[in-house]
């Protein structure tokens, strides 16, 4: 019977069939809005994949700085050693801080994801990643 007065959609308590609209508004629904409720915010943007510049930045210039101090250390003078130990420290530096902002970058995208959850818990009264289940007793 509830199938008869909503158009064919099952009722709003069936699961993920509640967020579709029916199949006459699916036609003419955005790409953008494709596979989201009604109203829904949209889901944070997704993280780019890491191009070559970026990981020759990122690895490629701690390695060299490091290489290039354990050469000037093989010339076993004492201002070499001195002045190898220096730009492994340096190498060393660099990976650090370049760790460092990868884990506040990733840090602002947690929050922007609990952002996220908090506003469709707000709008349809559930996380975004539960699944549908049956009342408990």
């Amino acid at each position: 019977m509830a199938r008869e007065r909503h158009g064919g959609r099952p009722h709003a308590t069936h699961g993920r069939d509640r967020w579709r609209p029916p199949a006459s508004a699916r036609a003419y629904a955005p790409p953008a809005a494709a596979g989201r409720p009604t109203g829904a915010p949209p889901p944070p943007a997704r993280r780019p994949k890491t191009s070559w510049a970026l990981r020759a930045t990122r690895y490629g210039l701690p390695g060299a700085i490091v290489i290039a101090g354990i050469v000037a250390m093989c010339f076993a003078t004492t201002a070499a050693v001195v002045g190898g130990a220096s730009l492994i420290g340096a190498g060393l530096a660099t990976a650090l801080i370049s760790w460092l902002y990868r884990v506040g970058v990733a840090g602002d995208a947690a929050r922007d994801e609990e952002e996220y959850a908090r506003s469709y818990f707000e709008r349809f009264g559930r996380w975004p990643d539960e699944r549908a289940r049956p009342p408990s007793r």
